[in-house]
């Protein structure tokens, strides 16, 4: 009886019902949207944020006092030890080793370019790294620093003579794409790098980035190491590390953390738990957060995250007002009904569901449309900021349909207490 008398009050006043499914689908939509986005692009995400550079710089132990800033090392180029190249294959063997990214190592050698001084960097353009048997890691300077403008092309690892030249420096001597140019170790003290023969480069790129590598010159690791008689070492390797950002338990002293506490963070891909698990991995390394990197993801990660948040809630809470709005509408019209319903001898608890069914399938009905057009909006998103669809999460459905009864539910509490409220002898009388 109940079921025919709430079948029959959906069927009637179809306009209403209609709005009010819309509006809890368009609150569903934007919560299905979010959640999609999240759970598909969320390390797309991170991973364009990884355009701002590396966000961990790994050192020699052994360097002493260091000059540094913001985890950045600043001392004179080909200064203090050396780490091995062959430690690097343990940077992806590290319990969060999926989320190194990129990394790339510095070889620094001071040198002089027709009279000028700079510094030329041995490093990785492009290398297929093997980990194991069955994982082939490409990584370099072109994963980790995506955003680097190059006029002319890339250097190979495999091409000896192949130099990308800094933009002030080319600017400063007027070299061009395909010029050759010829440098000459400079005198570096009492370091223990000999003094090596002139060396001849071929530009193939100019490089802008807009920081101090447009006054240096980029080679082939392979080759500056060969220069500068300083085969299988590296100065410092920078790395690019999917990471969460940073609250209180992040800056806990590692030191005094105990059993479950020590795991927790240990687990947590926190960027000092990431640079403690690298100095394990390269026990005579030392590895720092960059932490103008880090702290400039965290922030950003933590505002979007904020603002979608802060969207599914202005959403769901319209779209419980729309639904209230129209319960009530539906109370007031119905007022004679209601008394008359009560007057046959119907309790408050059969009123109740009365309405509390319409709401229902008012919620179930809102909450799988929401949740197609929600997945819908999802793919359109990311194919237009990401060029890449997302699929549909099936996941989300339950959420989705547990959000839209919670709002049709909560809508409808004040339009039910009215009804509730309502006399028999009144209704009636009127």
């Amino acid at each position: 009886m109940i079921f025919r008398i709430v079948l029959e009050s959906l069927a009637r006043r179809r306009r209403r019902k209609l709005l009010s499914v819309f509006a809890v689908a368009l609150g569903i939509a934007v919560t299905a949207a979010v959640a999609t986005m999240a759970l598909a692009v969320g390390d797309k995400v991170s991973r364009e944020l990884r355009s701002f550079g590396a966000n961990l710089s790994v050192t020699p132990a052994a360097d002493g006092l260091s000059v540094a800033v913001g985890g950045i090392d600043y001392r004179p180029a080909g200064a203090g030890a050396f780490l091995p190249e062959s430690a690097l294959v343990s940077l992806k063997r590290i319990f969060w080793r999926n989320n190194i990214v990129a990394f790339a190592p510095f070889l620094y050698v001071p040198a002089t370019l027709e009279g000028q001084p700079v510094v030329v960097i041995g490093s990785w353009f492009e290398k297929a790294m093997q980990v194991d048997k069955s994982e082939i890691f490409i990584t370099g300077l072109e994963k980790l620093h995506p955003t680097w403008k190059i006029t002319g092309q890339w250097p190979t690892d495999d091409d000896p003579q192949g130099a990308l030249v800094g933009r002030r420096l080319a600017e400063r001597l007027n070299l061009h794409p395909g010029q050759a140019v010829t440098l000459a170790a400079a005198a570096q003290g009492d370091m223990s790098t000999p003094t090596a023969p002139p060396a001849e480069f071929i530009v193939r790129g100019i490089l802008e980035t807009g920081v101090q590598e447009d006054d240096e010159v980029l080679a082939s690791l392979a080759s500056v190491q060969s220069w500068a008689g300083l085969e299988g070492k590296v100065r410092r390797i920078e790395v690019s590390a999917l990471t969460k950002p940073e609250d209180a338990f992040a800056r806990s002293d590692v030191s005094r953390l105990k059993g479950e506490e020590f795991d927790r963070w240990y687990c947590t891909p926190y960027v000092n738990s990431i640079a403690y698990q690298i100095q394990q991995a390269i026990p005579e390394a030392q590895a720092k957060p960059v932490y103008l990197v880090a702290d400039t993801e965290g922030r950003i990660l933590n505002r979007v995250g904020a603002l979608m948040a802060l969207l599914v809630v202005a959403a769901l809470v319209a779209a419980g007002l729309a639904v209230a709005s129209m319960m009530l509408a539906t109370v007031l019209e119905r007022r004679e009904e209601i008394g008359l319903f009560k007057a046959l001898g119907a309790t408050d608890a059969r009123v109740a569901a009365v309405f509390l069914l319409e709401a229902c399938a008012i919620g179930v009905l809102g909450g799988v449309a929401g949740y197609f057009f929600g997945s819908l909006l999802a793919w359109r998103l990311a194919l237009a900021v990401f060029g890449s669809a997302v699929g549909v999460h099936w996941v989300i459905l339950p959420v989705c349909l547990a959000l839209a009864l919670i709002v049709t539910l909560a809508g409808s509490a004040l339009p039910l207490g009215r009804a509730l409220k309502i006399s028999p002898s009144l209704a009636l009388r009127e």
